[in-house]
């Protein structure tokens, strides 16, 4: 994630600005070229091809338990190790048998049932948040719906009260740039160490009042198996209601937003999906494959392997590159192509064995309504600008901002 060199030095420069504006390019001339490749400027390899990445998300002898920080001076470390305590609890850097013990936690507190009962909810909350910009026949789609929406499903569901969700989006963003930082950033590194204390002491309140007063919420689930099955720490516990704050709404926030944008660049595909609304379920199926929220995960080689001729290390990061396996030509047909009624799409945007995504239903919900709703609801719906700018982050891709005019 960082590294003291120059970024022009990496041959590919991954960070350059047109290549976050659309790296789609750039992933296929590295596949075609060097599919599993060095980078000085990262320090790790990059894996593209599907085969490779798909494989690497499942072996044993490849670890999500890695640090989420390289090349950072020890005396650093020691100053943000609050924040590093806090993210090596996180489920998303545990392997098997913390992670499988973390995982089965979680998975009775989030359950089909809970998600699927969630469904009107999310549908009120989504026309509440277009209601109160409809009438000026403009939205931010970031700002007004796709950042709110998730933000406040899951803050609710953790026992947060929704007019805290711009304190959770403050907190959320130092995050998302601490782990967008490709150089050394003194303010970055300290914002970030600020949020993870004062999100642990929002999170501890409210675990202390759902545990006198329990309610149908995720982490009054979470406490009561913690209770039950006595093999959940409260630092645990805690670590993770961030994780799943920050995870469950920074990426479906540019899921939403992805997806919509690929349909305005993609005017047949959103006819088709006017036309019939049953194909929202392959639509934001396409939307992940087509343009992932999630570009790339870090992982660890813990023994010495070999990955198509190239000799990886032990102790050597590898970079699994979602977005460009999501785009192999070798997996998906066309796969520069939107298309909304793909129906074979085994893409690797949730991740793919032990860690696949946990909040991957609730995801595909959120997006689903929302997408389906704005298609709905919006005549003649068109970007408003001629400028998208991307945040500087190679791992999550997202804008900072959308807006498109409609008529009400």
């Amino acid at each position: 994630m960082m590294s003291p060199t120059n970024p022009e030095q990496d041959r590919y420069n991954l960070t350059a600005p047109e290549v976050l504006a659309n790296p789609y390019p750039t992933y296929r001339r590295i596949l075609l070229e060097d599919p599993v490749y060095w980078s000085d400027f990262f320090g790790g390899w990059y894996l593209m091809r599907y085969k490779d990445v798909a494989a690497a998300m499942q072996d044993r002898r490849i670890s999500a338990k890695r640090p989420p920080i390289s090349k950072l001076p020890e005396s650093e470390q020691q100053k943000i190790l609050p924040l590093l305590e806090t993210l090596s609890k996180w489920i998303l850097f545990c392997d098997p048998p913390e992670h499988t013990r973390l995982r089965g936690l979680f998975n009775k507190a989030f359950t089909p049932s809970m998600i699927n009962s969630m469904a009107e909810r999310i549908q009120a909350l989504v026309n509440e948040l277009i209601d109160a910009v409809y009438e000026r026949g403009q939205i931010d789609i970031i700002h007004d719906l796709a950042y709110p929406m998730p933000a406040i499903v899951i803050a609710q569901m953790l026992g947060a009260k929704p007019e805290d969700h711009e304190q959770i989006k403050k907190w959320s963003s130092d995050l998302a740039r601490f782990f967008g930082m490709f150089r050394m950033n003194p303010y970055v590194l300290t914002s970030a160490k600020q949020s993870i204390i004062e999100m642990t002491e929002y999170f501890r309140h409210i675990k202390e009042e759902r545990r006198h007063a329990p309610q149908d919420d995720l982490i009054s689930n979470l406490i009561f198996a913690q209770e039950k099955e006595n093999s959940l720490d409260e630092d645990e516990l805690l670590s993770n209601c961030i994780f799943l704050t920050f995870a469950g709404h920074e990426t479906t926030t540019n899921l939403i937003a992805n997806g919509l944008l690929a349909l305005l660049k993609n005017p047949n595909q959103m006819q088709k999906l006017k036309d019939d609304p049953s194909l929202i379920t392959t639509t934001v199926e396409e939307f992940l494959r087509y343009d992932s929220p999630v570009q790339r995960q870090a992982r660890l080689a813990v023994e010495d392997l070999e990955i198509d001729g190239k000799q990886i290390s032990k102790g050597q990061r590898l970079f699994l590159m979602i977005g460009a396996a999501n785009r192999d030509p070798e997996q998906f047909l066309e796969p520069d192509k939107l298309d909304i009624t793909r129906s074979e799409n085994p893409h690797l945007a949730f991740g793919k064995g032990t860690h696949f995504c946990l909040g991957a239903s609730l995801g595909r919900l959120e997006a689903q309504i929302a997408i389906n709703t704005i298609v709905r609801r919006f005549r003649n719906l068109c970007l408003d600008t001629d400028q998208i700018e991307w945040h500087e982050n190679p791992a999550l891709r997202g804008m900072k901002s959308m807006p498109v005019a409609f008529k009400p």
